[in-house]
């Protein structure tokens, strides 16, 4: 018995460590994306505004850099037929003697060395060179690229189970309508299934534009959470109506 009464210990142990550890990475990811969405809202507002930092930069180094990938995109990727394209990274002295080196795609216009460039900063980044965009927001390499794919989904799925649940205790408060594991359950259910739908459409709508909106990661979350408070309240409603009928 005593041993028994240890496993279960042990397992009870594991499961809050384990639980703790979720949350935590899950306020971590959260805040990731929070942080993220400022930073791109921003800078998005500050080159829109004409709000960003400009600074003079002579070109010290320009270097061809060749890429190679799978063709297509999404299902039509095929890795059998591969496509090259070139960059150039391109190395500037600003004003205080320091330097930085930008990537401008083969889209670009392209730098030699001793030119005189206007250079648009952002808290010190790279916005902008001579008026062409080398920032490249949320899909700048291939981690940030992986993040919001894998990962936001786990994000926006939390965010809005969260959101239920302070949601329920409030309306449970004092008594007022008790909303049972069931109701929480299908609200966050359907309020994530409305954000994965949001997803889909701003994929299909960066793709119309050839542009994805800075602020994308909250428009799935608030799409999901306003669904999700509003079977929470009908469910309210209904639950309360026959006490006060």
């Amino acid at each position: 018995m005593a041993a028994i009464t240890e496993v279960q210990r042990s397992r009870s142990v594991r499961g809050r460590v384990a639980l703790h550890l979720f949350r935590w990475t899950m306020v971590l990811l959260v805040l990731f994306f929070t942080v993220r969405t400022y930073d791109e809202t921003a800078i998005a507002v500050a080159r829109g505004t004409g709000g960003l930092d400009t600074v003079d930069a002579t070109v010290v180094e320009v270097r061809d850099v060749s890429h190679e990938g799978c063709s297509g995109s999404g299902q039509d990727t095929n890795c059998d037929e591969k496509v090259s394209w070139f960059s150039q990274d391109v190395t500037l002295r600003v004003g205080d003697g320091g330097t930085r080196t930008v990537s401008v795609d083969s889209r670009g216009p392209s730098f030699a060395e001793g030119r005189q460039v206007r250079l648009g900063l952002w808290h010190d980044k790279a916005v902008e060179i001579d008026g062409y965009v080398v920032h490249s927001a949320w899909t700048g390499d291939g981690f940030f690229f992986v993040v919001p794919v894998l990962l936001y989904p786990l994000a926006m799925g939390y965010v809005i189970v969260v959101a239920v649940a302070l949601l329920a205790r409030v309306l449970g408060r004092g008594g007022r309508a008790r909303l049972g594991v069931g109701d929480r359950f299908a609200a966050a259910t359907f309020g994530v299934v409305a954000g994965l739908a949001s997803c889909v459409a701003l994929i299909f709508f960066s793709a119309a534009r050839d542009a994805t909106p800075a602020w994308w990661p909250i428009a799935p979350v608030g799409a999901g959470s306003a669904v999700a408070a509003l079977m929470l309240v009908s469910g309210a409603r209904k639950a309360a109506g026959p006490s006060h009928g």
